[in-house]
């Protein structure tokens, strides 16, 4: 590295090309004087110079000047005589200092006392020369030009850096990221507004200290914090870490730090520097996101379960391996049913009167079957136990029953009963009271008790007895089918 920056090398590094000839610099001269003698002298001694290309504009008047500065040049320097007929240098210089401060201005007088010299040099000029010793304008004006761009360079990176520590800010900013600097030789910590904010904190100046930033780090994180920014300076490795902590108001967040050590010339580390992210809401989604793959694997086994559970039923009541496809796909439409209208809840239950509508919606429409009560909010479970239910009771209506006649009647209507009336019991979760419904058909063919309980009969007496932890009475009477379901009232059946 040293080799590279070495004066004595035979490369110029100034402007990074090898020795040889050069071409001029051209230098583009604002000259305001009113004598065309002076003003050829200046312009001699100038191309003395040999290695700029000057181009001297000149101008004699307060306004030639005023036009020429205004339209900016650009001009590279400006020579000034101090005494002219309708103008004075001063004031030349106050102009040129207000429109063009960049450009260096050296004033060329036949005479300049050291009092008025030094008010210029107070108020912006860069030299002056004295029209007896114009032998000194060449090293004057080399050396103006010189420190002139040396000191533009300076200004122009000096801006670049400005911007681009500006466009740093705002993307950081943009981005939701902190920054932070960490000195390890005292342990000073200086963390940006941002970073603060992501800790809870109003006031930067609160982690002054990486000790300061430990106290707020979760205590279970705190060790992992720890080795984490030691394997980062120990092994130079990207530091890249996720961890809790505790805000002043007791909440538990999430922050991701990122960074890396700095090393001095020896490689000895002297401190770390990076951003942090509140990622809080990203670890919520995440969370989120595991509990409802947990809850779909559930829901998975259990439809699975429910699927295998009917299969076996309908097998087993179907008349004939024939009369199998049509029970099953039946029942497995109503149970697809019941799980759409869920989806379009987004799985955070139904209502009874939607889950009757949705099973005997046709008959409904039809004017063959009333349903009425007041309303119940049920849970996923409960909501598919429920259509399954009806949907039995309303096949076996329809091929059986009331609907397979022209004046047959179906009434599905429940209420919520008190635990002083019978048959209800104690209600649980801290609920008191049941839900009672009652199915009633009514103008069909006169019913007589089956020799054997079917699949729909062991689903409703059996299955939804079970599930819903309540009290199920089917009747078989002559004049319709009856069936009344006692549901106590809990956190899965609660009236709105």
């Amino acid at each position: 590295m040293t080799g590279l920056l070495d004066p004595h090398k035979g490369t110029d590094l100034s402007d990074g090309m090898p020795d040889g000839p050069r071409l001029p610099v051209p230098c583009r001269v604002l000259l305001l004087e009113d004598n065309g003698m002076d003003a050829d002298l200046v312009r001699e001694h100038l191309l003395m110079i040999d290695d700029h290309d000057f181009d001297i504009q000149r101008v004699d008047t307060r306004h030639s000047f005023m036009d020429a500065v205004t339209a900016g040049g650009p001009y590279d320097l400006i020579l000034s005589d101090f005494d002219l007929p309708d103008f004075d240098g001063m004031s030349a210089l106050a102009i040129a200092r207000e429109r063009l401060p960049r450009v260096p201005f050296i004033f060329v007088s036949g005479m300049l006392g050291e009092e008025t010299a030094i008010e210029a040099l107070k108020k912006g000029a860069t030299d002056y020369v004295v029209k007896l010793r114009m032998e000194r304008l060449q090293v004057v004006v080399r050396r103006a030009l010189v420190e002139a761009r040396d000191r533009n360079e300076l200004a122009d990176k000096r801006q670049a850096l400005a911007e681009s520590e500006a466009r740093l800010r705002f993307a950081l900013e943009a981005g939701r990221l902190g920054s932070w600097e960490l000195t390890l030789a005292d342990n000073r910590l200086r963390v940006s507004a941002i970073c603060a904010a992501n800790l809870g904190l109003s006031d930067p100046d609160e982690l002054a200290s990486y000790d300061r930033l430990l106290a707020h780090v979760h205590p279970e994180d705190r060790n992992y914090q720890q080795a984490m920014v030691q394997q980062a300076v120990n092994n130079g490795s990207p530091l890249d870490m996720e961890y809790r902590t505790v805000w002043p108001d007791g909440s538990v967040h999430w922050v991701q730090v990122r960074g890396r050590a700095v090393y001095d010339r020896d490689g000895t580390p002297t401190g770390l520097a990076g951003v942090s992210l509140n990622i809080t809401d990203r670890k919520k989604a995440e969370e989120r996101q595991l509990l409802l793959l947990e809850e779909l694997n559930h829901r998975v086994k259990n439809t699975l379960a429910m699927v295998q559970s009917i299969a076996k039923q309908t097998l087993r009541a179907a008349p004939s391996v024939e009369a199998f496809p049509d029970a099953f796909q039946s029942r497995l439409r109503a149970l697809a049913q019941a799980h759409d209208l869920l989806t379009r809840r987004q799985w955070q239950g139904a209502s009874l009167s939607e889950i009757a509508a949705l099973t005997l919606e046709p008959h409904v429409h039809a004017g063959r079957v009333t349903v009425g009560g007041p309303p119940v909010n049920l849970t996923t479970g409960v909501a598919v136990s429920l259509h399954l239910a009806f949907h039995e009771l309303a096949t076996n209506a329809a091929k059986y029953g009331a609907l397979s006649a022209e004046n047959g009647r179906v009434e599905l209507d429940w209420e919520i009963a008190k635990p002083a009336q019978p048959p209800v019991r104690a209600g649980k979760d801290g609920h008191a009271g049941a839900l009672v419904l009652r199915w009633r058909e009514s103008g069909g063919p006169p019913v007589v008790t089956p020799t054997r309980r079917g699949f729909g009969s062991r689903l409703i007496e059996r299955g939804l007895a079970h599930e819903l932890e309540g009290d199920v009475a089917l009747a078989f009477d002559p004049a319709g089918v009856r069936c009344r379901l006692v549901i106590p009232l809990s956190s899965r059946v609660s009236p709105q």
